[in-house]
């Protein structure tokens, strides 16, 4: 580009010196033409009262030198200084009756010559007058200038080399940064993260942050294979020990039919309790995941409609009065198998957790473009202390009547995982103790819908 810009600028300077000195030609010219008259063909000129005819007469350097050609081509007319030169001035008489000029190489100089066409007093065509002069101190200005623009160029090239690589090495160093630490990143090693230069927000920049976001996406997925492998081994050791040491005692010695039948159903119950507790596990590490099947518009009303009807015989069982308010219509985008999994849970815990002659309500109604499910009991409720572990894995509260109660503290951690997988919020609430709770889920309505 810059070598580009030089020629045109080189181009453009020379061309204007030429211009320049054909103007001068053409003064020169437009100063003899007075002093030519025209009879016929023949041209004559008196020049004896011409101010410049000294230029006439003068050498090379500073000579002017002025020929005459009638219409026919012929030379009439030669100023002094010819004479004095031993080379003949070769020139083309142009073939229009326009003013021409041309750029000639003469006794090894640089010249100009400028045609300029003699008319008599009725713009009759007479000949040519052909004026020359030579350029060579021009053409000195212009070889030094090409000579500084060479060299300016070269110059300004070299610094751009030099600042291009500079800016290069400048601009790709957080490429360099984000090489160096995804080198020093390994699976056990996930809390390193890529330099991320906010002074400058550029695509690098960008490149960073989305690396970053892969790295915390990655590690929470390392975490939650790590986590989901050490809860399962150790919530499925004790009733592990606990099957083993039944099946130990039982082969020591003969045992009665009903021992076996006892020890078995035992067994039984130890089995079913670990298989539930895989089960949750297997949900609970399916909904963290970050792959899912893509969310379908789905009826909630019609859902929690379903599964509340299950449960109202399960309440009246237990002689626990269940009230079920559902607005209708109301439609969510999710996956229908995991909002059943959110109403099973809860409705599970307040019929598990109520005791007989309490009462239950579930109700989902529509607030501001968000469908509100809540579900009260008038059950044992909880402390603020439980309150800030309701939703850990495994985590059951130290009451008696929790304890009391078969359960793998896996229900609520699920529930709140399918909740804020479809963008949503699960809040609990309750005045203490033996005074009921409350557990309300928040989740937004289709676009449709809430448009």
């Amino acid at each position: 580009m810059l070598s580009l810009f030089g020629y045109f600028l080189y181009e453009s300077f020379h061309q204007s010196i030429h211009h320049n000195y054909d103007r001068h030609l053409r003064f020169e010219a437009e100063q003899l033409l007075p002093h030519i008259d025209i009879a016929g063909d023949t041209l004559s000129i008196d020049l004896s009262d011409y101010s410049r005819n000294a230029a006439l007469k003068s050498d090379v350097e500073f000579g002017t030198y002025v020929r005459l050609f009638n219409r026919n081509g012929e030379l009439t007319y030669e100023s002094p200084n010819f004479t004095d030169v031993d080379q003949p001035l070769e020139t083309d008489i142009p073939n229009t009756v326009d003013e021409y000029s041309l750029s000639i190489q003469w006794l090894e100089l640089p010249a100009r010559t400028l045609f300029h066409p003699i008319r008599d007093t009725a713009g009759t065509f007479g000949g040519w007058l052909e004026v020359t002069g030579f350029e060579w101190t021009l053409h000195d200005e212009l070889s030094r200038f090409r000579q500084y623009l060479i060299i300016l160029i070269a110059i300004s090239v070299s610094f751009s080399i030099l600042g291009g690589f500079w800016l290069s090495r400048r601009a790709l160093s957080p490429v360099t940064s984000i090489i160096d630490a995804a080198k020093s990143i390994t699976a056990t090693d996930l809390d390193q993260r890529i330099p991320v230069n906010y002074q400058v927000h550029d695509e690098l920049t960008d490149l960073a942050e989305t690396f970053n976001m892969m790295l915390y996406r990655l590690q929470k997925g390392f975490k939650r294979e790590k986590r989901f492998t050490s809860d399962a081994a150790h919530e499925l050791m004790t009733p592990l020990s606990s099957l083993r040491s039944d099946a130990e005692v039982m082969l020591r010695n003969p045992r009665s039919m009903e021992e076996y039948r006892e020890t078995i159903h035992r067994m039984l119950m130890e089995t079913r309790r670990m298989s539930e507790m895989v089960h949750l596990l297997l949900q609970l590490s399916r909904v963290e995941s970050v792959h899912h099947a893509e969310a379908e518009r789905v009826n909630l009303s019609q859902i929690t409609k379903a599964v509340a009807a299950e449960y109202q015989q399960l309440a009246k069982d237990k002689n626990i009065a269940m009230e079920v308010n559902i607005a209708p219509e109301l439609q969510i985008n999710a996956h229908g198998a995991y909002i059943e999994e959110i109403i099973n849970n809860l409705l599970e815990n307040t019929l598990k957790y109520t005791p007989e002659g309490g009462s239950i309500e579930l109700q989902l109604q529509r607030s501001s473009g968000e469908t509100v499910l809540r579900v009260s009991d008038t059950g044992i409720g909880f402390d603020s202390e439980a309150k800030t572990h309701l939703f850990e894995r495994f985590y059951r509260a130290n009451q008696r009547d929790v304890q009391e109660r078969p359960g793998s503290g896996l229900g609520l951690p699920l529930v709140k995982a399918i909740v804020e997988l479809y963008d949503g919020k699960i809040r609990a609430y309750s005045d203490g103790p033996g005074k009921g709770s409350t557990f309300e889920v928040e989740l937004p309505l289709s676009e449709e819908l809430n448009s």
